[in-house]
């Protein structure tokens, strides 16, 4: 290429060519090696045994003599090596030069690599340079006349003076505000500005050019970044609101991961996982802010993202250029750099608007906290509760109004000049004692309740609540206090209502109760007689509807009366309920226990009761129990004796039934106690367990699932109750119903559960009480479930007792007709067993009559048996209903019924009844 005086600064980067040799190649091996020499692009990064040879030929065709410097623009060249040669090959001017080598070898004072030289008209030359480098081969070759480098490194000082100046503004800014403030904040945000200058010192060479320590420029620079990255993490930390712990753990990994980067060996591979990392450390800390936005004020995040914007872009498309391969002057860096400083400007805008939103926080909290005193000074003022604060030896600190009335002073003042010790409140000196002990011990004492005494003398009630506290090394107590005189007056009233029945004034239930588990429990370390008498009223509930309850509870509370009379000082009278008494009597009186029932007795006999010209006479029957080893509990007890009176009502009332555990009526009685306990159970835990028991038609092939539903209850040892040892129970006490609702229910629930099984069965029988028919609301609840599981009516039989269908003919004729119309099927349970089954059958429309198994068992042995099976079958036969005989135990008589006639055949010699969660088809188990 020509130079002359019209381009005092020449880029040979375009004009030089280059060939890659081995590391021992010297100049005199290239010099000859002309046809080596090639214009491509460079290799991003040189083999470890490699070097890079580069040659410009220049020829100066300017009239003046001039002296240029050729200048190598990265400063992180390991060695470089250049040689000016004039036309015969000589060796004119050379400079050994590199980061990696003394930096005295360098012709001049200076941060990149200079070689100095002068030129005359004329003059041909080659320029020759050697590079040996680890890291990206990033630089350009340009050649500049002295006075116009002087010039543009003035210009590129006066920019590095600028940016330094600027970043030391700032970091002395925030230092010296930090001192002030002591605001963390700042501290890290001066240390990042004061490491990014260093950082940015040492990329240009300045700091090697000040120094002459070159050796480690990267190293340095990554550890310079691993420490920005740690105040970057503390700013962070600081400005961003509700930022997880973790999130600063992370970046703490990334600027260790620096600081072990910067020892990694080979250079290029440092400088890329540099540039990567540095990449992802921004990008985090970005997210971060946009993430964790300050909910005060958004104003410092958005400065705060911009500033962090500004810095991730321009350190992004930096990185890219320079790992690229793109040369960058040092003007191109500064501008770069100049952005990355409005990026931190922007930052430390950021921290000053965070600062000032804190401090109008901090001051917003100390208005709210002022007027907190306030309305804490108003409320101490004028609390209804005597507010007081003392020091732990009795002297008074504060009392309020509401204090000073409360013990009869007119204010404060005089309070605090009148009473010399906090002593002086209490009507027993000793209670403030017990207080202060308390108060030692645990802190604080709550709502105490201790007489006091006022200034006239008089006496009262208050409750007090005090804490104790310490304040410069004294302790003092703060305290309310509350007048409960009232309430505690009231508490006596209350504690009688507790124990006593409100109308009548004897013992309630709840206290006779415990006065009879009190009596019990100490029978074992005192045994004595006891005997409990229990009351209920006969003839009561006449009274109650033709009076009104006005009148009933006038007449409670005058025979509750004549009760009490009698009982006396004998025992205890207490109201169970609403016309139910019970008298405990113990020691002497237990062992008359029944003269005292007897007088009782008498005493309800003679009384008359009149009301609006109307006189009544009543009964009562009483049961009677003695104490007993076997008994436990007082609930064992009262209903010993509440069955005992029950039986007493069931003999014909008005009489005394002494409770016995041998007689056969009262073991009845409480084993149908037993069994309604027992069903009970059965529906509030799902203890109901249902089972199945095929029947088998005679007369034709059986087709599908023909099968009864049984039922059986799980006891608590897991064996199954059957059903001959509640259902008479649950007959008897109006249970059969919710029976009833509890199997339709879950077996249509288990058939819409097993649709395949439901596809398969032609018939199921399901047995109902024909008491049960009578309640309105059983035949809505069954539609209701056959629509809710979707199950078809004509697949359920349902079978009725014929003794109970015919009790309530019209409803069950009713419930019949309604179900029939819809598909299902009836069947007329236990037939023959009553005297006018026949003419039960002409009135109830139903398919089929089951042949009751008393009849059906000794078909084969007794002839009669066998004339009234086969006229049951020939007159069900007529009417076209089908027949089901029971208790089929054998093949032989399953045989000889066929051959009657017989429809169908149930029981053990068919198949034993099993659980339906386990079902199998008839030919399975046959």
């Amino acid at each position: 290429m020509v130079l002359n005086e019209e381009n005092p600064h020449v880029n040979l980067s375009p004009y030089a060519r280059y060939q890659l040799t081995d590391d021992q190649a010297q100049l005199s091996d290239i010099k000859g090696a002309s046809g080596d020499w090639q214009t491509t692009e460079l290799p991003k990064v040189l083999g470890k045994e490699q070097s890079l040879w580069g040659k410009v030929a220049v020829s100066y065709e300017s009239l003046e003599r001039a002296r240029y410097t050729l200048i190598i623009n990265n400063p992180n060249l390991n060695y470089v090596d250049i040689f000016v040669l004039d036309q015969l090959g000589r060796i004119v001017h050379f400079a050994n030069i590199g980061a990696n080598r003394p930096f005295s070898n360098r012709p001049f004072n200076y941060r990149e690599f200079a070689l100095p030289f002068d030129l005359d008209y004329g003059q041909t030359f080659d320029i020759l340079f050697r590079i040996k480098d680890d890291g990206p081969l990033v630089f350009n070759i340009n050649l500049w006349k002295s006075t116009a480098l002087i010039k543009q490194e003035t210009r590129n000082l006066a920019l590095i003076g600028a940016f330094t100046g600027a970043l030391l503004i700032l970091g002395t800014y925030f230092l010296v505000t930090y001192l002030m403030l002591d605001s963390p904040v700042r501290f890290w945000f001066a240390i990042s500005n004061y490491v990014f200058l260093i950082l940015f010192l040492n990329n240009e060479g300045v700091i090697g050019q000040l120094t002459g320590f070159t050796s480690y420029i990267v190293p340095v620079s990554l550890g310079l970044v691993a420490i920005s990255v740690y105040c970057a993490v503390k700013v962070s930390y600081a400005m961003l609101i509700g930022m997880p712990g973790y999130w600063r753990l992370v970046n703490y990994l990334c600027a260790i991961a620096f600081v072990v980067i910067a020892f990694w060996p080979d250079a290029y591979f440092q400088i890329v996982m540099a540039a990567g990392l540095g990449a992802a450390v921004i990008l985090l800390q970005l997210f971060l802010a946009i993430f964790y936005r300050n909910p005060f004020n958004s104003l410092p995040n958005k400065v705060y993202i911009t500033g962090w914007l500004a810095i991730s872009l321009t350190t992004l498309v930096h990185t890219v250029l320079f790992i690229d391969g793109q040369v960058m002057n040092t003007g191109s860096n500064l501008v770069f750099n100049l952005l990355i400083l409005l990026g931190v400007i922007c930052i430390a805008v950021a921290v000053e608007a965070h600062e000032k939103v804190l401090i109008h926080r901090q001051y917003e909290q100390q208005k709210s906290t002022i007027a907190d005193l306030q309305r804490f000074y108003d409320f101490f003022r004028n609390s209804a509760e005597g507010l007081f604060s003392t020091t732990q030896d009795g002297q008074l600190i504060s009392v309020n109004p509401a204090m000073c009335q409360l013990f009869g002073y007119q204010n404060e003042r005089h309070l605090l000049q009148e009473v010399r010790h906090a002593a002086q409140f209490y009507a027993n000196k000793d209670d403030r004692d017990i207080i202060i002990g308390q108060l030692i011990k645990e802190g604080s004492c709550l709502e105490k309740e201790v007489k006091g005494i006022r200034r006239d003398g008089s006496e009262f009630w208050f409750s007090i609540s005090v804490q104790m506290r310490e304040e410069d090394g004294t302790k003092l107590l703060f305290g309310s206090i509350v007048d409960i005189t009232e309430r505690k007056q009231s508490d006596i009233s209350l504690r009688y209502m507790a124990t006593h029945d409100s109308l009548t004034g004897i013992y309630n239930r709840r206290h006779f109760e415990g006065q009879l588990s009190e009596a019990l429990s100490v029978m074992s370390s005192d045994p004595h007689e006891l005997t409990l008498l229990y009351l209920d009223l006969d003839q009561f509930k006449i009274v109650n509807d033709s009076c009104g309850h006005k009148a009933g509870d006038v007449l409670i509370k005058q025979l509750a009366q004549k009760l009490n009379d009698v009982v006396m000082n004998r025992g205890i009278l207490g109201r169970m309920g609403g016309d139910e008494f019970a008298v405990l009597l113990r020691g002497d009186e237990a062992v008359s226990g029944y003269m005292v029932a007897k007088k009782l007795l008498n005493a309800v006999q003679e009384y008359r009761f009149i009301w609006d010209n109307r006189m009544f006479t009543l009964g009562v029957s009483i049961g009677l129990v003695e104490y007993r080893k076997e008994i436990h509990s007082a609930e064992q007890l009262m209903s010993m004796a509440d069955s005992a009176c029950y039986l007493a009502k069931q003999q014909g009332r008005n009489q005394i039934h002494v409770y016995s555990s041998e007689d056969a009526k009262m073991q009845r009685y409480e084993a149908d106690l037993d069994s309604i306990t027992l069903i009970n159970r059965a529906l509030e835990e799902n203890r109901f367990v249902l089972h199945y028991q095929h029947y088998l038609p005679l007369q034709k092939a059986k087709a599908g699932h023909q099968y009864e539903i049984l039922l059986r209850i799980l006891g608590d040892d897991g064996t199954t109750i059957p059903p001959a040892a509640f259902l008479p129970a649950a007959e008897r006490y109006n249970l059969s119903t919710k029976i009833d609702k509890w199997v339709v229910e879950h077996f249509l629930l288990w058939l819409a559960n097993n649709p395949e099984h439901l596809a398969q069965l032609t018939q199921a029988n399901i047995n109902l009480c024909g008491l049960s028919l009578g309640d309105k609301d059983l035949k809505l609840y069954f539609l209701n479930a056959f629509e809710k599981f979707s199950i078809p009516y004509e697949k359920i039989c349902f079978e009725i007792t014929e003794s109970t269908a015919i009790v309530k003919l019209e409803e069950t004729l009713d419930f019949i007709n309604t179900f029939r119309k819809l598909g299902c099927k009836f069947a007329l349970d236990d037939f023959g067993i009553g005297f006018s089954s026949y003419e039960h059958l002409k009135k109830l429309p139903v398919d089929y009559v089951k042949i009751d198994g008393s009849f059906v068992k000794d078909i084969l042995v007794d002839p009669i048996d066998m004339a009234m099976v086969c006229s049951m079958k020939d007159v069900a036969k007529a009417m076209g209903i089908g027949t089901v005989a029971e208790y089929v135990e054998s093949s032989e008589i399953m045989a000889e019924l066929g051959k009657i006639g017989v429809d169908f055949a149930q029981g053990y010699g068919v198949a034993i009844p099993e659980a339906l969660d386990s079902f199998k088809s008839y030919n399975d188990e046959t």
